[in-house]
């Protein structure tokens, strides 16, 4: 997987995980919508700043929304 896919997978994770919609994250990070949602479909690669703000506002490390995401259990 590659980094953007690994920040996109665990955006949209964190973020479900708190129970939050895409406009609430956007405005806990200071960003538009639309911006959240593109990070959540790979289709932009925010900045260092950008990782780091989301992270900080997370109280999350930068590694932690880089790395590979958890495997998904298997359905029964």
């Amino acid at each position: 997987m590659k980094l953007r896919d690994n920040l996109a997978a665990n955006l949209k994770r964190i973020r479900r995980e708190r129970e939050m919609s895409q406009d609430d994250f956007a405005a806990l990070v200071d960003v538009h919508r639309t911006y959240i949602n593109h990070l959540e479909h790979s289709k932009r690669s925010p900045t260092i700043d950008v990782i780091e703000r989301i992270a900080g506002n997370l109280g999350i490390t930068a590694t932690d929304l880089l790395e590979e995401p958890p495997s998904k259990p298997p359905q029964l």
